[in-house]
């Protein structure tokens, strides 16, 4: 069995994160913490573009590898540009 890339572009809104702006275009991701950087439910790869240093919870909650890997939370990406993002497969 293959698998399928789906692609949505949409526009960002200065100052909102990635977090915000995948909610407004109803994207479902999990944030029990309400985007405050705390619980690490959001977690997203980042592929390619440009994005803000990693935040302190950011680097409380995500491990150095996985950073250097390019994983970051949602919540807490408010600089981007020409993003391309992977959300991670959740485990079952």
């Amino acid at each position: 069995m293959g698998t399928v890339s789906f692609v949505k572009t949409v526009e960002t809104k200065k100052g909102a994160s990635l977090l915000d702006t995948a909610q407004k275009e109803k994207i479902k991701i999990k944030a029990p913490c309400n985007g405050k950087g705390k619980c690490g439910k959001c977690l997203v790869k980042v592929i390619s573009g440009k994005v803000n240093p990693p935040t302190k919870n950011e680097l409380k909650a995500i491990s150095d590898k996985k950073l250097k890997d390019g994983y970051r939370l949602a919540c807490e990406i408010t600089e981007m540009d020409d993003l391309v993002v992977e959300w991670p497969k959740k485990d079952k």
